[in-house]
């Protein structure tokens, strides 16, 4: 289930107009979660590289109010 902090970073990821790229390791759940939803979808460059893309699933929730 999506939490309020959910939609708050699907809008600022789609408002960027870009996927969203993530270089370390660190803060990667908060963004697993959205993966999970099925709101991004990842691509690995490598292990230290990830984009994360918004999906159409993506786009509706960031557009709810």
């Amino acid at each position: 289930m999506a939490q309020l902090d959910d939609f708050r970073l699907i809008r600022e990821i789609v408002a960027a107009g870009r996927p969203r790229q993530v270089i370390e390791r660190l803060d990667q759940t908060r963004y697993q979660r959205l993966v999970e939803l099925g709101w991004l979808k990842v691509f690995s460059y490598d292990l230290g590289h990830v984009s994360y893309q918004v999906t159409e699933r993506g786009r509706a929730a960031a557009a709810r109010s």
